[in-house]
């Protein structure tokens, strides 16, 4: 086994624990003080949950080597939407923006 991955899988499972966390936490907030009070949470939610699943994503292709590009594994399709979806609801950099504004009041 590459002693690469080892390392990969538990900074994966480590990232993905943190966006689930915030996702959980933010989801508490809103059912309990109202969305208004968390819009700053859900674009860190926006930018944050997609990077960790592009970077996820992207050690499990790199683990597979050449064929994780191809369609004879799911790695492909999920890299290829991944991407797209960061793109629909507003780029990275539109969130990060709204965020540091927030931050700076």
């Amino acid at each position: 086994m590459n002693f690469e991955i080892p390392e990969w899988l538990a900074e994966s499972a480590a990232d993905i624990e943190a966006a689930r966390t915030l996702v959980l936490q933010t989801a508490w907030k809103i059912e309990n003080t109202g969305f208004e009070s968390v819009k700053n949470d859900v674009s860190i939610i926006k930018y944050h949950t997609a990077n960790v699943m592009q970077n996820v994503i992207d050690k499990a292709l790199q683990s597979l080597g050449g064929l994780g590009m191809t369609d004879d594994k799911i790695l492909a399709y999920f890299y290829r939407h991944e991407r797209a979806a960061r793109i629909y609801d507003g780029p990275d950099e539109v969130h990060k923006m709204v965020v540091a504004r927030n931050l700076l009041k």
